[in-house]
């Protein structure tokens, strides 16, 4: 019945919940730089004793709600670190000047690791769009390797209109609310297939409503020219990559072309994106570190 509750609730209008219903959940704040605390929502894996890690990086204002079915799946094999990063309306800033850009985000993100020293034991860096290219920088940075890694559309660089683009540069951040409906509206009739995939709309949508205006416009200033330069011929561990072809919102092309280049990669089409985020893919995703855990012993 539990169950079935968090299932349903990644395609409500829900902004927040009450998170003391779910009695597994725990919520940390750790402190990475002077001025910013990152919120972390941890779930202590079912397996007592369990010394699985995953470390989940969810793309770019990606709401919690949307994620908890697939994080509390996963749980019932490993312990789940799901780190809301720097833009996320839950990061608490005391600081006005903050620093949006990749570099930071991977220094957050070895800050975390170090602070829960899952570096004893290792761990699997699970990261989704915005958050899979961390994850994929935190390996170039030089930083120990995970044991294996799961990204969910891989790209090397980020899709924004020309219209968008003149609106993030130009227009203040107190006019997003005003125009909020407008995007809201460009986002049900041009970049989500309503037919076949109307959860990724949901998702998005909630995205779009909880997110912090002045912090989505200083990361989307740092993505629109940029464009990846990992190596992902580098990766020398277990590698699984989702990707939807219907995905209207990022590039499926490019995940496909990312997945050849890394050795022995897993690549699976969804078709949709919000399956992405679904139960029965994170049951894959079980199987797959499962898999991987018996061929490091």
């Amino acid at each position: 019945m539990l169950e079935e509750k968090m299932d349903n609730l990644q395609l409500t209008n829900i902004n927040e919940v009450d998170y003391s219903i779910f009695p597994w959940l725990e919520i940390d704040y750790v402190k990475v730089e002077e001025g910013i605390l990152l919120r972390i929502f941890k779930i202590p894996s079912e397996q007592k004793g369990s010394k699985i890690n995953v470390i989940v990086i969810p793309g770019l204002c990606s709401h919690f709600i949307g994620w908890l079915s697939s994080d509390h799946e996963l749980s019932k094999i490993a312990n789940i670190y799901h780190i809301e990063t720097r833009e996320k309306n839950t990061a608490k800033h005391s600081k006005k000047r903050v620093n949006y850009s990749f570099e930071v985000f991977v220094k957050d993100l070895n800050i975390i690791i170090e602070h829960y020293n899952l570096n004893k034991d290792g761990f699997y860096i699970f990261g989704d769009s915005f958050g899979a290219e961390i994850s994929a920088l935190y390996l170039k940075a030089g930083y120990k390797a995970p044991k294996g890694m799961i990204l969910i559309s891989p790209a090397e660089t980020f899709s924004f209109s020309g219209w968008m683009k003149i609106l993030f540069k130009f227009a203040p951040a107190w006019l997003y609310y005003p125009i909020l409906p407008f995007l809201k509206f460009m986002l049900m009739h041009f970049r989500t297939d309503m037919k076949n995939d109307p959860g990724t709309y949901y998702l998005n949508k909630r995205n779009l409503e909880t997110g912090i205006p002045k912090r989505m416009k200083a990361c989307a200033l740092e993505l629109f020219d940029y464009h990846s330069d990992v190596n992902y011929s580098d990766f020398d561990f277990p590698v699984y990559i989702f990707a939807a072809s219907n995905d209207k919102m990022h590039s499926y092309e490019q995940s496909v072309e990312i997945s050849k280049r890394i050795p022995n990669a897993i690549f699976e089409n969804l078709i949709n994106f919000q399956e992405t985020h679904s139960r029965e893919t994170a049951k894959k995703m079980k199987k797959f570190i499962l898999d991987a855990e018996k061929r490091g012993k």
